[in-house]
């Protein structure tokens, strides 16, 4: 059930155009730094959007203009998981072989650091619920950090699904955020 949903979701998104990912990109964007969460943090995790995901290139900028400290995700395949890395501009992210912008630096995030998470994926529905690409990258980290850390998820308003299938393992957000609003889950 869960791979339908991801395949028709992913399919939504891959028939959007390059303007219409940007265009609702910015709208999320607006929404997302307007969250008092968003405001209040001062370390953040962000990803870099790839593969017609949210594109978070100006918000990563405008957090580190706001000064304060971003992590993006560095994966490692072999073991399954993520560690946050901060970066201090986009300069400072490579491509991956999977086709992933993930930081060149060594910088590790401890996880009672950061105060804010924020997440793509492929679809969520209004309870929080997420699918992501199928691999749990996210869902292992976001095992290992605090449940006071409020989990945003970025998706279109095309990938909003009235409800998702979950598993004991799958993590839910506190907040979903689409280009038509802003959903307080929890």
């Amino acid at each position: 059930m869960k791979q339908i949903t991801r395949l028709k979701n992913l399919a939504k998104r891959n028939s959007l155009s390059k303007k219409e990912i940007e265009e609702k990109s910015n709208a999320i964007q607006k929404l997302v730094e307007e969250l008092p969460e968003f405001k209040k943090a001062k370390c953040i995790i962000l990803y870099y959007g790839v593969n017609n995901e949210v594109e978070t290139n100006k918000l990563i900028e405008k957090a580190i203009a706001l000064e304060k400290r971003v992590a993006l995700p560095a994966t490692n395949f072999e073991k399954r998981a993520m560690v946050p890395r901060e970066i201090n501009s986009l300069e400072e992210l490579k491509e991956t072989t999977q086709g992933l912008f993930e930081p060149k630096t060594q910088k590790p995030v401890e996880s009672k650091e950061i105060d804010l998470i924020i997440i793509p994926g492929v679809a969520f529905d209004k309870a929080g619920s997420r699918i992501g690409r199928g691999m749990g990258f996210y869902d292992s980290l976001l095992r290992k950090t605090s449940t006071k850390t409020p989990l945003v998820g970025l998706c279109f308003e095309e990938n909003l699904e009235e409800s998702i299938p979950t598993e004991s393992h799958d993590v839910k957000m506190d907040i979903v955020i689409t280009d038509k609003e802003t959903i307080r889950c929890k």
